[in-house]
């Protein structure tokens, strides 16, 4: 009875852990930073942390060499020969197009659930002379403003403040600043990862080429 009671307490804490949101906060002035904060826990990505300088070593004493062993074969786990020998071309094309649908299905249910209370993305573009900071200018904003569409359109965004601005001064330097934030809950990343995962091992168990077993020969003859 009361391991039953311990494997629902562990159920129940990782059913509440799963409520929780996984937020992310991104800031790019002249350099990259980037926090991922889990509940109470913060963990920051970007700048790493510089290395503390190791204390000179003590020169060891040479260890007697054991004799290495051989290394086993690993079994190869596919086999892209026999695959395509089995199935033919037309079958390799159709695992590719059902494994490209489990991806895509995968990162349009993520990007589904995320949330983006603030989007900042200032820039500030310019070149060798005005003719160039106007043909840069262009250029940019052709790539950036559809890009930004596009994620306003696949991504729930809360307030957003984008712009894109030409300097034609001559000693002018281009510049970028972007703040992001975002949130997704960790239950809504584990449903829709677990219920791909079982797609692709079914894709994976279906595409895994039989082994072809060798027909003994039956031997005929006179018995001696």
């Amino acid at each position: 009875m009361l391991a039953l009671y311990i494997i629902l307490g562990i159920l129940l804490f990782l059913f509440l852990v799963s409520l929780f949101n996984i937020w992310i906060y991104f800031l790019y002035d002249e350099e990259p930073e980037l926090v991922i904060r889990i509940a109470f826990v913060k963990l920051r990505l970007l700048p790493p942390k510089p290395e503390k300088e190791k204390k000179a070593e003590k020169p060891k004493k040479q260890k007697k060499k054991k004799p290495e062993k051989k290394e086993k074969k690993k079994e190869k786990t596919f086999d892209f020969k026999a695959y395509v020998k089995q199935k033919g071309v037309s079958g390799l094309l159709n695992i590719t197009k059902r494994a490209a649908r489990i991806v895509a299905g995968t990162l349009k249910g993520l990007f589904r659930h995320f949330h983006v209370p603030q989007l900042t993305v200032k820039l500030v573009i310019s070149g060798e002379d005005s003719a160039d900071a106007g043909v840069m200018y262009g250029r940019v904003c052709t790539v950036f403003f559809p890009a930004i569409r596009l994620i306003t359109e696949i991504v729930q965004v809360g307030e957003y403040d984008v712009s894109v601005d030409p300097d034609f001064h001559a000693d002018a330097v281009s510049k970028a600043y972007a703040k992001v934030t975002a949130r997704i809950r960790i239950i809504f990343i584990l449903t829709t990862v677990l219920s791909k995962a079982f797609a692709a091992l079914m894709l994976y168990i279906k595409a895994k080429p039989k082994k072809v077993k060798k027909k003994k020969d039956k031997q005929i003859g006179e018995k001696l």
